[in-house]
């Protein structure tokens, strides 16, 4: 089956942003044995080093290791793992999306009988260290493009297409982390709480679900001129602008969504097509060329 390439230009991000926040260094290590981590932990320890599972679809994928980590704090402690764990999952699911895409593509070619042949498996993934030393060269890939918005909607039937065209926005636009909003929103009181999360991608799924103080939080952010080392909203909903007018969602708020929303239905399947037609609608320096 052919093998799609998976972006890991996140690690020296990941690594840099590890060494200046907490002085820490990070280590991606091959998962040898199951029975070799605590599978129902976010983290644990193994003697003076942090261990934190790299899971994609309930699958263990590896274990990024913090070396020397007996003098983090339990505050510390979750913020490494959260961050890793932002970092690294959301890459690890748009490889896996893509190589099961990519596996569909060339039985398709060879005309093979779908119950005949075994696709990309989840429990037959493998390991990050081995795409790491398979991809040595993308380490040092250069951050994509700028975004035209620092609001962009995704209208499509599929959750989980939907989630796909995030990401590759996400991988485009060259940010650190993507992190649904209902996992930090508990976090977020202010535009100015939103704009020092820093260059990262904030994922709401189903933006119908967003209540009025949420809604208000979203439109103080978006209302204000942003850098690119700010936020990235991508928001996502089943339901097209006409449904969405019928939800509690504000009119302003509607409006906004209105003016880059992206019709995911309508746009090509394979990934090299999804990019072309993302860096067309929603990058500043395709629009400049073009």
């Amino acid at each position: 089956m052919h093998s799609s390439t998976l972006d890991i230009s996140f690690v020296d991000r990941l690594k840099s942003i590890l060494a200046s926040r907490y002085g820490k260094s990070l280590q991606i290590r091959q998962l040898m044995d199951l029975g070799e981590i605590e599978l129902e932990s976010e983290y644990y320890r193994r003697g003076q080093d942090l261990h934190i599972p790299i899971r994609v679809k309930g699958s263990v994928l590896g274990t990024a290791v913090v070396p020397s980590a007996q003098d983090l704090n339990q505050d510390s402690l979750q913020g490494v793992t959260q961050l890793v764990r932002m970092v690294l999952e959301p890459a690890m699911y748009k490889w896996y999306l893509d190589q099961k895409e990519s596996n569909l593509v060339e039985i398709s070619k060879a005309n093979l009988e779908l119950e005949n042949v075994e696709l990309f498996a989840e429990e037959k993934l493998p390991s990050i260290d081995e795409l790491i030393s398979s991809n040595p060269e993308l380490l040092n890939e250069s951050p994509g493009n700028q975004l035209i918005s620092h609001l962009i909607h995704l209208e499509g039937r599929s959750e989980q297409t939907n989630k796909k065209v995030a990401l590759t926005l996400h991988e485009m636009s060259g940010r650190w982390a993507f992190v649904p909003f209902n996992d930090i929103k508990g976090q977020l009181h202010s535009a100015y709480d939103i704009s020092k999360l820093g260059a990262m991608t904030i994922y709401i799924e189903k933006v119908e679900d967003l209540n009025e103080p949420e809604q208000e939080l979203l439109m103080d952010y978006i209302n204000e001129d942003r850098s690119s080392d700010e936020p990235l909203i991508i928001s996502c909903s089943m339901q097209d602008l006409e449904q969405l007018a019928q939800t509690n969602l504000d009119d302003l708020l509607l409006d906004e969504l209105s003016v880059n929303t992206f019709e995911v239905d309508k746009a090509p399947l394979t990934n090299s097509s999804l990019k072309e037609v993302l860096e067309l609608f929603f990058m500043k320096d395709a629009l400049i060329d073009a």
